[in-house]
């Protein structure tokens, strides 16, 4: 199955002359990373990877050396549709098991003995996981709201089709009433959003509602200078709201041709644009300035937007 960086086997580094002491040296000296017994990256790409990315490469590695497929779940199935996992730390692949032929968990592997018939699967891009809806409950009963939030947000936006999505999380929400989390998974079903652009955007939305902030708009428009058009992530009863991802200025898909400095400078100008033609202040954060509720609504209230205002 493909990965994302290259996985090698001890049968592959022996081909390509590599004794077992030198590949424990390797491991012990931090220049490999064995991911699973007898599986092998190289320690530079895989500390490039983000979580996700580091739950599909396991993910890879745990399905090649397995006799019989795995089924994953959780957040390992969550990666696999492509789902942000934030601020989660777990590396585990998190795989299903049928509750008379379960094994014991260990530091790599996490088994879950829940109950699930074949609706609950299906295979993608060579993976056999349990399917969008499914993963979706299973995780929103369990993250931090925050996290449940940013991942049902991905999982709406993503979806050909939003509310049938919502509807079938809805029916499995109602299936398994009195179970643990259920409460918060209905919570953040319906404060999810399809329209979210990111994780960041998602979690900022949910930290606004922890902290009281009524009647806020997302992905606004504004008219901008010569017919144009700007969008705006949040807008407050008094003010606008930018959230900037770290990677955003690096986007192709956000430069558009452009180099960062002109990109940068382009955002300068719009948000110049919108303030001096609003009169409200405008605020932008990154991740590092929301590291809790608090710490944002401080953050926001130093640009003369509160609650209360």
């Amino acid at each position: 199955m493909a990965s994302e960086i290259q996985i090698y086997s001890r049968r592959e580094l022996d081909a390509l002359g590599m004794s077992d002491r030198a590949i424990r040296r390797a491991v012990a000296e931090k220049r490999a990373i064995a991911i699973r017994p007898g599986r092998f990256v190289t320690a530079s790409e895989w500390n490039d990877l983000y979580v996700e990315a580091r739950q599909r490469v396991r993910a890879a590695a745990a399905a090649d050396a397995c006799a019989v497929a795995p089924i994953h779940c959780h957040v390992t199935a969550a990666a696999l549709h492509g789902l942000p996992l934030f601020r989660i730390r777990d590396e585990r692949v998190h795989v299903l098991s049928r509750a008379d032929r379960a094994a014991a968990k260990n530091r790599l592997v996490m088994r879950h003995e829940d109950a699930f018939s074949d609706d609950d699967l299906e295979e993608h891009n060579g993976f056999l996981l349990t399917t969008i809806d499914r993963t979706v409950f299973d995780l929103i009963r369990l993250l931090t709201p925050e996290a449940g939030v940013a991942l049902a947000d991905a999982a709406l936006r993503a979806a050909p089709d939003a509310e049938a999505l919502r509807a079938a999380i809805e029916e499995r929400i109602s299936r398994a009433s009195g179970a643990r989390g259920i409460r918060r998974a209905r919570a953040v079903l319906a404060f999810a959003d399809h329209r979210a652009e990111s994780p960041g955007e998602s979690v900022s939305r949910w930290y606004l509602h922890v902290l009281g902030f009524e009647g806020i708009q997302i992905q606004v428009t504004f008219a901008g200078p010569d017919g144009t058009e700007f969008r705006l992530d949040i807008k407050f009863r008094h003010g606008w709201g930018e959230f900037d991802g770290a990677a955003k200025y690096a986007d192709p898909a956000f430069l558009r041709g452009r180099t960062p400095q002109e990109a940068f400078l382009d955002e300068k100008r719009r948000e110049d644009w919108v303030r001096g033609r609003s009169q409200e202040p405008f605020a932008r954060w990154m991740d590092k300035d929301m590291p809790d509720a608090r710490t944002l609504g401080a953050h926001l209230a130093a640009f003369g937007i509160t609650p209360s205002s």
